[in-house]
């Protein structure tokens, strides 16, 4: 069936999204963080995705599934496509510095650099991916509606 593409594709989306609200979280909880593992504020971290490419290899094996599905074969359908994290990057934006001479991580002017963590941008970025995953579970509900009813057609 040619909706087993569909479905890979909305998977994909879903655990891209799941990953970037994951990463939004730990910003989040990370905003407060005056010192890591290297001596530094706690950097932002963003998700960046990328469209998972078609090459000629999956064309190829698709297109021979493509005709054995014609000849009634094979049953499966084209799985290629679809989005992935490519990376996770670190922000370069300066971090913030903050007057407080009492915090223990203050330099020899009384300034704390604390993380470059906007919790406002964050809580943003979480509901886009919040509702980026609505929509791709919708459109995955859709797609199982399609074969639900295919289904019951071919069973006529």
């Amino acid at each position: 069936m040619p909706f087993l593409g569909s479905l890979d594709i909305v998977g994909s989306a879903l655990t891209a999204e799941n990953f970037r609200a994951n990463i939004a979280l730990q910003n989040m909880a990370n905003a407060k963080t005056t010192v890591t593992e290297t001596g530094d504020p706690y950097r932002r971290q963003q998700v960046v995705f990328e469209e998972r490419a078609l090459n000629f290899q999956s064309l190829l094996t698709d297109e021979q599934r493509r005709t054995r599905l014609e000849r009634g074969q094979v049953r499966s359908g084209v799985k290629s496509g679809g989005v992935r994290v490519a990376e996770v990057v670190e922000s370069d934006r300066d971090f913030l510095s903050v007057y407080d001479p009492t915090h223990p991580q203050a330099d020899e002017n009384g300034y704390v650099q604390y993380p470059n963590v906007d919790t406002t941008e964050e809580m943003i970025d979480l509901m886009a991916a919040s509702n980026a995953y609505d929509v791709n579970l919708t459109a995955l509900n859709v797609v199982k509606a399609m074969i639900r009813k295919a289904l019951e057609m071919n069973n006529s």
